[in-house]
């Protein structure tokens, strides 16, 4: 494999794994809790949950110099997108952060989703198209939102304001829910129809 490619892949992983270490340390710091803790709050975000996701398949990348599937890398990828548009049209307005928190948040929700969508056009391998590919890419956000919504009825607590039950009641929730699916879905349906036009590049491919 390309040395380039693996090198790439472990700085971007890098990048991402940095924001989530001192995400981590800010958290620590400010909340005085215990690391289980911490972790705990810090895993009710599909931002973390997801960038986490990244920066593991990209060090892996680097560390094995295999090519991952391209089911695999569109998923990590759409969902990367999802959480940077996400924040930006909808949460953004509600935070106002300085100092490493502002780092970590733009790490996040910009550099990183740029990144690993440069890194999807220009590395990713193309594998031949197979029939409903896209909607196994589903399963990522759509097991999220269960988790999530199964997490705040036992806590009252959810991680972002369109999922709140208690504030916004479960019929208003649910269509939330249903029209990020549609968003996944149509993305997840641009995302196929690009890449099975790109070129197909070395066949070291993990399937």
């Amino acid at each position: 494999m390309d040395h380039k490619y693996r090198i790439t892949a472990g700085l971007i992983g890098g990048i991402g794994a940095l924001a989530l270490l001192t995400q981590i340390g800010l958290n620590l710091a400010r909340d005085g809790q215990g690391l289980g803790a911490t972790l705990w709050a810090l895993a009710g975000f599909f931002t973390i949950l997801t960038n986490a996701l990244m920066a593991a398949t990209l060090l892996t990348i680097a560390t094995t110099g295999r090519r991952l599937s391209f089911g695999w890398m569109t998923m990590v990828t759409m969902s990367m997108i999802v959480v940077g548009l996400i924040y930006h049209l909808m949460l953004a307005h509600l935070y106002n952060f300085s100092g490493l928190t502002w780092w970590t948040d733009q790490a996040f929700h910009s550099i990183l989703p740029a990144l690993m969508v440069w890194f999807w056009l220009m590395e990713t391998t193309r594998n031949a198209p197979r029939g409903g590919q896209p909607v196994w890419w589903l399963i990522w956000p759509a097991g999220y939102a269960a988790y999530g919504l199964g997490r705040g009825a036992l806590t009252g607590w959810y991680p972002y304001p369109f999922l709140d039950v208690g504030a916004l009641g479960a019929g208003a929730v649910a269509v939330n829910v249903a029209g990020l699916v549609l968003a996944f879905a149509a993305l997840g349906v641009a995302l196929n129809a690009i890449g099975q036009r790109m070129p197909l590049r070395d066949q070291v491919v993990a399937r």
